[in-house]
């Protein structure tokens, strides 16, 4: 998962449009623990769900290149949105798995509040999180739900449902 053990998150939407590709429910969303809705600065740390070398630092995004080479167009691709400007890791550095990438935020793209959109890329192409290929992170499986923004995480027999108000069940970490 993308954050620091013992830090918990709320998964707000499941599988949903990747930037710019409305078709592919490629996308996670999460928010960090807040006591405040909206647009605020947040503490909290979006972490590596993997090794790679970050391609892209800009803009609220954060590109790592999982094989290495330094090209967004082969290989597997994570991108971090809304990533704040402060203290975000630059181009060029190696993450590993837990490694720090930036804090949340609303920069880049459109938000209405603080949160962390992860989603991952293949040879260029969206790669739909629930499908063949799923997304998986720290075993939990993403899991698109029928109606818009709808979804859920799931490990073995535990479940984690997407909630855009942060309800208890939509609670994620490390230590679960």
């Amino acid at each position: 998962l993308p954050f620091e053990k013992g830090v918990t998150w709320s998964m707000t939407v499941g599988p949903h449009a990747a930037w710019g590709a409305a078709a592919v429910r490629a996308a996670l969303d999460f928010a960090p623990p807040s006591a405040e809705t909206g647009c605020q600065t947040n503490w909290a740390w979006v972490n590596a769900a993997g090794p790679g070398l970050v391609v892209r630092s800009e803009d609220g995004a954060v590109v790592v290149d999982m094989d290495g080479d330094g090209n967004e167009q082969t290989g597997w691709n994570i991108i971090y949105l809304h990533i704040a400007t402060n203290k975000r890791v630059p181009v060029g550095t190696w993450v590993e798995a837990g490694d720090h990438i930036g804090h949340p935020s609303c920069e880049g793209g459109i938000s209405t509040g603080t949160h962390l959109h992860i989603v991952r890329k293949y040879n260029g192409e969206w790669v739909p999180a629930d499908g063949p290929l799923g997304f998986v992170m720290s075993g939990w499986r993403a899991k698109a739900g029928s109606a818009s923004l709808s979804g859920w995480l799931v490990r073995n027999d535990q479940v984690v449902k997407a909630s855009v108000v942060g309800a208890t069940s939509s609670h994620i970490s490390l230590d679960d």
